[in-house]
């Protein structure tokens, strides 16, 4: 079978997502301002000040675990999609993908209003992966043509 240029970038972009997810857990699970050093800028680009705040749970579960696994799950749905569609058709992907979508509020909310403007680059590379998984599915076909 051969891939669009949409089921490539899905594609591309769940393993991207998984790859972000995990580093994203790794830092949360070693947590070290030194470790975390690279990925601190200032005072409103820093990871650390995000990890530190201590609203990166919701329901009692880190936000990195809802990443390791959206990303495979949205993987294995997208491949089921290409492979029954021939591509990661929007009107099954992105109905889905809004889940994410949806979900990516409440963790803005805190950068935005709790922390006030505090905002972890690995966290919304992560919300803007799954916003360009969404707009890869926007153009695709659906799945009645």
């Amino acid at each position: 079978m051969a891939y669009n240029w949409q089921s490539k970038a899905f594609i591309a972009l769940s393993v991207m997502g998984f790859a972000v997810a995990v580093y994203h857990g790794y830092g949360e699970l070693t947590f070290s301002i030194s470790h975390l050093s690279s990925c601190t800028f200032s005072h409103t680009i820093s990871c650390a000040g995000v990890f530190a705040s201590g609203y990166t749970t919701v329901f009692g579960i880190e936000f990195w675990v809802y990443g390791v696994v959206w990303f495979p799950v949205c993987l294995l749905v997208g491949l089921w999609a290409i492979r029954k569609y021939g591509s990661p058709v929007r009107s099954v992907m992105v109905p889905f993908l809004m889940i994410g979508n949806i979900f990516t509020l409440y963790p803005w909310d805190i950068e935005i209003r709790l922390l006030g403007g505090v905002y972890c680059l690995v966290c919304v590379s992560l919300y803007c992966i799954n916003y360009l998984m969404t707009f890869v599915t926007l153009t695709a076909k659906s799945s009645e043509t």
